[in-house]
């Protein structure tokens, strides 16, 4: 079990790392933005961010185990996302976009609240990713989350 103040230091760790990529992406330094990726994968998930990236959301959430890590994970793709798309390369950006979505339906499955940035980040993806491009484990679980708002709302 991973304890609270693990969970602490990750989190203040990984609002820096953000903090310097947004940094980073506005000051339109892709390379070492795409540098701090991979160094924050490493140190905060404790594997190479390509290896995480290889396999398919599922597996990968398996291995990090648990659901803010397969977040934090799904933040750092949502964030090479969008750099992509700041270089000119929105087929690269989109296959990354898909697989930070698919990676924040699998935190949601471990049991994770996406709250605050997280939820954002999120629903943005779901706004820029057409649906028939994620695995049809994520379309299901992408219909959950959709039917479990509608309820919420019903109840209020």
């Amino acid at each position: 079990m991973i304890r609270k103040d693990y969970i602490e230091r990750l989190i203040e760790q990984f609002a820096a790392a953000v903090g310097a990529l947004l940094k980073l992406r506005r000051e339109r330094k892709t390379e070492e933005a795409q540098q701090l990726l991979r160094d924050t994968a490493l140190s905060l998930l404790g594997m190479e961010y390509g290896t995480l990236t290889m396999a398919d959301a599922a597996s990968t959430a398996k291995l990090l185990g648990h659901p803010l890590r397969v977040a934090v994970l799904a933040r750092l793709l949502a964030e090479e996302g969008a750099l992509l798309e700041q270089k000119g390369e929105p087929a690269s950006a989109s296959t990354r976009w898909v697989l930070a979505l698919e990676l924040f339906l699998e935190a949601q499955a471990m049991g994770a609240k996406l709250e605050e940035e997280d939820a954002w980040v999120s629903a943005e993806l779901r706004q820029k990713v057409e649906p028939s491009l994620l695995s049809e484990r994520h379309q299901q679980l992408l219909a959950r989350e959709y039917e479990r708002a509608a309820e919420n709302l019903k109840k209020v």
